[in-house]
Formats: C-alpha cells, sequence, structure tokens
C-alpha cells in the first residue's frame, strides 16, 4: 500500500519531479514506518502531510539544498549562523511528524 501518490504530494506542495518521486515516496515510507514503528494501518489526509514532509527533506538533501551552509559569488562569501547537520534537520523533520501525528502512532511508550 503506497500512502501517497504523486498527484495528492504536489497538491500537498511537494517538490521533487515525478521521475524521483517514486523512490523518494518508497524511502519516505520506510522511514515513516520505522518512527512509528508499523503502527500506520492507512492512509489519511495527516499520513499525507507527513509523507510530504519527509519527501521534501530527503528530495532536499539529495539535491544538496539541506546542506547549504555558506556560499561564494564573486568574491563575497557568506556562511549562515546556526547551520544545523543533516542529524539536526531530521530530527526537526521528526519533531513536525510527531506534532502531526497521533501519540499512539509516535509514542515509545503505547
Amino acid at each position: 500500500m503506497s500512502y501517497i501518490t504523486y498527484e495528492e504530494y504536489t497538491a500537498n506542495g511537494g517538490k521533487a519531479d515525478a521521475s524521483a518521486f517514486p523512490r523518494l515516496a518508497r524511502l519516505a515510507e520506510k522511514r515513516l514506518n520505522y518512527w512509528t514503528q508499523d503502527r500506520i494501518t492507512g492512509s489519511n489526509e495527516d499520513i499525507k502531510l507527513c509523507m510530504t514532509i519527509i519527501i521534501d527533506a530527503m528530495h532536499a538533501e539529495q539535491s544538496g539544498e539541506m546542506d547549504v551552509s555558506s556560499f561564494s559569488n564573486d568574491g563575497v562569501s557568506v556562511s549562515f549562523a546556526g547551520a544545523k547537520t543533516s542529524e539536526q534537520k531530521w530530527d526537526d523533520v521528526y519533531r513536525q511528524i510527531v506534532e502531526i501525528l497521533p501519540v499512539e502512532l509516535v509514542s515509545l511508550c503505547v
């Protein structure tokens, strides 16, 4: 069972292109299942939103967008204060997922 279609993903504002979507969606589904300990039994709007967030994060990570902490252009260097590591960025994504999904899907104590 797939949690989200490409059409639903783009309707949620997803940024990955159609050719990258199938692989990213499978990886995102595996990550979401890991985070919820395989407690998801069907898809709903919250699951689709979570999938969109995870797929976009994966797309940003693979395209290098997630890791930009500084850049140089024509002799001018810019560094971003507070740039986060990849692990910190994934922690942020996880926190978003925990805020969206019901506690019985994401709690370690259930």
